[in-house]
């Protein structure tokens, strides 16, 4: 019997993804050295065997120092790069993507990455895309028996859900922020066109890892799904055969605006100002709700041999919470 101790976050990038030479940051440098360094006490702390990261930027540095720094095999894939030929290409600091960082010990093993979502291609070397793209990486471990794990970090689309609660604020939003009441209709198609993306996303992770994951082993999806358990999308996935692990209520979310210090900071000013279309002004409005959208999704894993599934890395580091999201962490025994 083998205690694996799982851990996820999104590390958060710290971009607003608006700009074309470089994009623009909400931070200085040395506040997002200062996230990466509670980021490593974190992980000091809590002692995971598999760790999955989503935003990860610049993707191999952030890796190789992390796997240096705390004995780690890094893993990973380049998400999003813009126009890009090796180290050259614009926006000039974006090269971000998702890792899977496993003890020596599992012996882990990259396994391939697949496409989810948006226009565009990524690759680790080239890449050329001007929407934002989506995908899954997936490692195999080995544990101390020999038996086979496969692990897998994902990253989905963010945007709001289509709820008779947002559709009712959309004309309210309107009338407060000054814009056309066509906007309204607007607003609409494009929430519909982001749930079918992120039902597309859930379908194509499934179909992919139908064929790379052999029947019967055991499988750990885990990253920033941007969906709370209810959605669609993520019940696809239990249709698929998915469970997921149930964190243990300690108060927290794992997006949490009434204690994240950087939700309070950036995301509520934001939410403050005019944004440039009535969905994105939806947009900033709904990320100030509390919600549950990092997640633990397991398949041929018991569920009486999980324990403490948590939130956890809620305590700001000298003052600053260490990413936009908080960690979420369980251990499971195979």
């Amino acid at each position: 019997m083998a205690r694996i101790k799982l851990f996820t976050l999104n590390v958060w990038s710290g971009f607003r993804y608006r700009g074309l030479i470089r994009l623009e940051e909400y931070e200085p440098p040395e506040t997002r050295e200062q996230r990466f360094e509670g980021l490593c006490a974190v992980l000091q702390e809590e002692q995971p065997d598999i760790v999955f990261l989503n935003e990860a930027n610049p993707l191999f540095t952030y890796g190789s120092r992390l796997a240096k720094r705390l004995h780690y095999v890094p893993l990973g894939h380049m998400g999003v790069a813009g126009v890009r030929a090796g180290r050259f290409g614009f926006p000039l600091n974006l090269r971000e993507g998702d890792l899977i960082l496993a003890r020596p010990t599992l012996a882990p093993a990259y396994q391939g990455r697949v496409h989810l979502g948006g226009k565009g291609w990524c690759g680790n070397v080239f890449s050329c895309h001007f929407d934002n793209l989506t995908q899954a990486v997936l490692a195999r471990c080995t544990l101390p028996d020999g038996a086979p794990l496969y692990a897998c970090v994902t990253h989905w689309v963010a945007g709001p859900a289509i709820t008779p609660e947002n559709l009712k604020k959309l004309p309210e939003l309107a009338r407060e922020w000054g814009f056309p009441a066509k906007q309204a209709a607007q607003a609409k198609e494009k929430l519909r066109a982001l749930e079918h993306c992120k039902l597309t996303e859930a379908q194509r992770l499934c179909d992919w890892l139908e064929k790379k994951v052999p029947a019967g082993v055991p499988l750990i999806v885990a990253g920033d799904f941007n969906a709370e358990a209810a959605w669609p999308e993520l019940k696809l996935l239990q249709k698929r055969g998915f469970s997921r692990l149930l964190p243990q209520g300690n108060g927290f979310a794992s997006w949490d605006p009434a204690h994240n210090t950087n939700l309070q900071t950036y995301y509520a000013q934001e939410a403050r100002q005019k944004q440039k279309s009535l969905y994105h002004q939806l947009d900033a409005a709904d990320e100030l709700f509390a919600r549950d959208i990092d997640h633990f999704y397991v398949r041929n894993i018991q569920p009486g041999s999980v324990s403490d599934c948590r939130v956890c890395a809620t305590t700001p580091w000298r003052g600053r919470s260490i990413s936009d999201h908080f960690a979420l962490t369980a251990t499971v025994e195979l």
